[in-house]
């Protein structure tokens, strides 16, 4: 996964979400601020990053109610797998459990980066045959996935 890039896959009754994010995006949790986490910064401030994701990362139902991302999975990008070397992106994995009931969801997005190239990420929604490209950045921070949401095709036999 790319930097600053993304999938949201619908499947299941669950939209799996996988997203590589800049650290420069979080606040209050680079003890240093050279804008890159070391593995100590990081495991010391894994409930406050955790918090912010939260509260930055949400899939809204018709009604613009969050759905509460479930199963969230972080790590570190380290160049070179080498985590000796400070990381300055994170990869977070998570699904949102999908209600049937909702035709038109929509993503909020909102960890964009202070750095030149960390303005936007790229998430790329999949249901089935269907893909929708959304570009994230401070001033559009939320997409509604435009492909039909009709659900019974998926359900399991």
């Amino acid at each position: 996964m790319g930097e600053q890039k993304g999938s949201l896959n619908f499947n299941n009754g669950g939209a799996f979400l996988v997203l590589s994010v800049p650290v420069s995006a979080f606040v209050g949790v680079d003890d240093d601020g050279d804008g890159r986490w070391s593995v100590e910064e990081f495991d010391q401030h894994t409930n406050a990053i955790k918090k912010q994701i939260y509260e930055r990362v949400q899939l809204r139902d018709d009604l613009n109610v969050a759905t509460p991302l479930q199963g969230l999975l972080l790590s570190l990008v380290h160049l070179d797998h080498n985590s000796t070397v400070p990381a300055n992106q994170l990869m977070i994995l998570g699904r949102f459990a999908v209600n049937e009931d909702v035709s038109s969801p929509s993503l909020y997005i909102n960890l964009q980066g202070r750095g030149v190239n960390e303005k936007i990420i790229t998430i790329t929604a999949t249901r089935g045959a269907h893909s929708q490209k959304m570009n994230f950045s401070i001033t559009a921070n939320s997409h509604t996935v435009g492909f039909n949401m009709d659900w019974t095709d998926t359900k399991l036999q």
